[in-house]
């Protein structure tokens, strides 16, 4: 058998021993090679899981505060949607020590019993904070997966193909989000009893839930984790697995050389002189990843797609076209993220991500002008019922109809003319009652409550062209996302870390995400009505440019290069810039 050749790094002679040992074992084995592609997809199912539990919000709202009775609460409405962005947050805070303590494959196991258990019991709450305690859980397993998921992936990808693996965590995501929003198309579609169909959206959560489960009972420890912890003959057996034996060898030793220098770490140890930079450059590439608002389409797209003109069915199904968008997009990106490096496709996406938020701010300005100056038979008439369903614009196409809902006010809108019109809208927004012409109350339908209204025109106005760009602005906004801050975000933070700090500095990087999210998540309906469409895009835009300043001065390349390099670089004290040179 052959011996470790002299151009290998040196190790202790007990570990050369159980190199051989456990080469010698395999060698009559036909060892079945262990595809990281297939390990990163498995692991990645979390990712579906984290996209599908947070963005199902949008499609549940309406029902859900309507059977908890929340019409007039808005507080409570913003606290179910922020529960699980803030149990990510606390996950997160958690996700290194529980990857440290018991390894990323347990770690995961557990995170996909969590999953279960928090769907399963939101499904089925009888009561509100019952709901809002399955949705904390659903955060945690979400926060904590979200920290050990990319460090796992990126712990049993090879160099040349990590960049590829780890951006699969990204699609898994954006597939979770496209899942959940034909989800509730599909499902509010075929089951129109509110009080059911909830439970039926969040239950289809647990089918990736249990594939999750157990895809992980077949996946192997990180080789990293098992040497960093002694278990050295498993580990060089995970590796001879994942590469030709040469390669194993050569990994194996460098892992070691790393793991050698880890010891523990503590909080205060994350602000010496060589780790703090690459601590905040982890912060604030999720802190400015959240900060572009991604999430406020994401959970509440439905209300801005019907803010810019559209009618409650047209805004579910823009819904659906923004995931599918997203998810398109981010399969581009895996094949440019090796191709063009991190900086530059960074650069690339969020450029594009300010010109299209100040876009949509220009644009939403625009349509506020048009409702306000527009005649009153081509203007957006809002309305909402009382059960808190998604609001009807009858500009925008036929009027959505919801069971078991009737209107808080009945209006009758007279018709017959410009003028009737015009005193109808007024009326309507008083609360005054109408008198409705003879003529267009013979032809008038009768609601189910008993109540002649008149007949609206069987062709609404069109929407006006605004709305259109309105909604190409924000699939150009998505696209540029899904190449960059979406996936490099993630990425970068999985490899900058040394092994020391990796569990410690993705927990806090984690931990930044979610803590925006949770912000972006409760004020935007805050902003929305106080601040206005216009100025809440715009915020989101400066945002951005302040974080697209900062990179273009700190942000490396790390396109290629192993972590051990990495980390070599950081220790050697280069600049944030060049830790990947």
């Amino acid at each position: 058998m052959s011996e470790l050749s002299p151009a290998q790094p040196t190790i202790p002679d007990h570990l050369r021993a159980i190199v051989n040992e456990v080469e010698e074992t395999l060698k009559d084995v036909a060892i079945k090679p262990l595809s990281s592609f297939f390990v990163g997809t498995v692991a990645a199912m979390s990712g579906v899981l984290f996209g599908f539990d947070a963005s199902i919000a949008a499609a549940v709202g309406g029902s859900v505060n309507t059977f908890f009775g929340l019409e007039s609460a808005p507080l409570l409405q913003g606290l179910w949607v922020a529960a699980v962005p803030l149990g990510a947050l606390i996950g997160a805070l958690f996700g290194g020590k529980v990857s440290d303590r018991f390894g990323r494959k347990k770690g995961l196991i557990f995170n996909a019993f969590l999953f279960i258990a928090g769907i399963a019991l939101a499904a089925v709450s009888p009561g509100f904070w019952v709901f809002v305690v399955a949705r904390l859980m659903m955060g945690l397993a979400i926060g904590n997966s979200a920290v050990i998921t990319p460090m796992y992936m990126a712990e049993v990808a090879p160099p040349e193909s990590r960049g590829r693996i780890l951006f699969m965590y990204q699609l898994s995501i954006v597939v979770g989000i496209l899942f959940s929003f034909l989800v509730g198309v599909a499902v509010d579609a075929s089951i129109k009893d509110t009080a059911l169909n909830w439970r039926v959206m969040l239950a289809i959560g647990l089918i990736p839930a249990f594939i999750f489960l157990f895809g992980m009972f077949k996946m192997p420890q990180s080789p990293r984790w098992l040497i960093e912890n002694q278990f050295l003959r498993e580990a060089h057996h995970v590796l001879m697995r994942m590469m030709g034996r040469e390669e194993a060898r050569s990994t194996f030793c460098d892992i070691h050389e790393a793991a050698a220098r880890k010891t523990s770490v503590n909080l205060k140890a994350c602000f010496g002189k060589l780790i703090l930079p690459v601590m905040l450059l982890g912060f604030f590439l999720q802190f400015f990843q959240q900060s572009t608002g991604i999430n406020a389409d994401m959970y509440f797209g439905p209300q801005i797609f019907s803010q810019g003109g559209f009618s409650a069915s047209a805004a579910m199904w823009a819904q659906v076209a923004m995931g599918l968008v997203n998810l398109i997009a981010t399969v581009v990106s895996i094949f440019l993220v090796d191709k063009l490096g991190r900086r530059k496709l960074m650069f690339i996406g969020v450029s594009g991500i300010i010109i299209m938020l100040g876009a949509q701010s220009y644009l939403f300005h625009r349509y506020e002008k048009f409702q306000q100056t527009a005649p009153a038979e081509s203007r957006a008439v809002t309305t909402t019922d009382n059960a808190g369903q998604r609001p009807v614009l009858p500009n925008a196409g036929s009027a959505v109809t919801h069971e078991q809902t009737t209107d808080h006010r009945e209006i009758a809108l007279a018709i017959a003319s410009s003028r009737n019109v015009s005193q109808a809208m007024h009326a309507a927004v008083e609360g005054k009652s109408v008198s409705v012409p003879a003529d267009a109350q013979a032809s008038a339908p009768t609601s189910p409550a008993g109540v002649t209204t008149p007949a609206l025109p069987a062709t609404p106005g069109k929407p006006p062209a605004i709305t259109y760009w309105i909604f190409a602005s924000i699939l150009l906004y998505i696209v540029f996302f899904a190449i960059s801050a979406g996936p490099l975000c993630w990425l970068m933070i999985s490899e900058i870390f040394p092994i020391r700090f990796r569990g410690i500095g993705m927990s806090i990087a984690v931990a930044a995400n979610w803590l925006v999210d949770y912000f972006v998540s409760q004020l935007f309906p805050v902003m929305k009505d106080g601040l206005g469409m216009s100025f809440t895009f715009l915020i989101y835009a400066a945002f951005t440019a302040v974080g697209l300043a900062l990179a273009i001065r700190f942000l490396p390349e790390t396109r290629g290069v192993p972590l051990e390099k990495i980390e070599e670089n950081i220790y050697a004290g280069k600049p944030l810039r060049r830790i990947g040179l």
